[in-house]
């Protein structure tokens, strides 16, 4: 997400729990002549001595954070924002009936360097929870063996649009926009960003 912003000489700056993700951010940074600045950090745990214009939230990351750690989280990126400064974040959306597939199927295959790397994917859903569950296992093939397995849980908070923005407005901010970005991940598939400043 860093990148674009950086290449049109945005002053821009990240964090992420992933070491991984960082390092990607970095080497494709380098690759372009650009440098970075980003750390590893928990948005729940996130202190500064900055105060920023703007923060943002990549596209339905908050919604993988579970209910406990929300309003701290809140907090800790209001308490980071100028006085005019704005938060901008999405939330996976609840609302329309998950497919539940209980047992592993293939979900996508790719071949890098003569290894096979073949996506399997389980969903589940927790509807008092409100909770999205799914299981992502990747399997590196060489020569026809399992090389390497993988497996990533991400469990994902479904919300209504009002619920969470009762939820911004009991963490403190009393200025909130709801924008619909329409066909934003493809035709027929729109997405909400909430604006919201103190």
């Amino acid at each position: 997400m860093l990148i674009p912003f950086m290449q049109n000489g945005v002053n821009i700056e990240g964090f992420d729990i992933s070491k991984d993700m960082l390092k990607v951010c970095k080497d494709k940074a380098e690759k372009l002549n650009l440098k970075s600045v980003v750390s590893q950090g928990r948005i729940e745990e996130y202190h500064s001595d900055k105060k920023y214009d703007l923060i943002m939230i990549p596209i339905g990351s908050f919604s993988l954070l579970p209910n406990n750690l929300v309003d701290n989280s809140l907090q800790n990126m209001k308490n980071n924002l100028k006085e005019n400064g704005k938060l901008l974040l999405t939330i996976v959306q609840g609302g329309s009936e998950t497919e539940q597939i209980l047992d592993w199927i293939e979900t996508n295959r790719k071949e890098i360097n003569n290894e096979l790397i073949v996506e399997y994917r389980k969903v589940s859903y927790d509807k008092a929870q409100k909770l999205l569950n799914i299981i992502l296992k990747y399997e590196i093939i060489h020569d026809e063996k399992i090389k390497e397995t993988e497996i990533m849980d991400f469990p994902i908070r479904l919300y209504d649009l009002k619920e969470f923005e009762n939820i911004l407005i009991t963490n403190g901010f009393s200025q909130i926009v709801v924008h619909e970005i329409k066909d934003g991940y493809g035709e027929g598939n729109s997405f909400h960003v909430f604006e919201c400043s103190l």
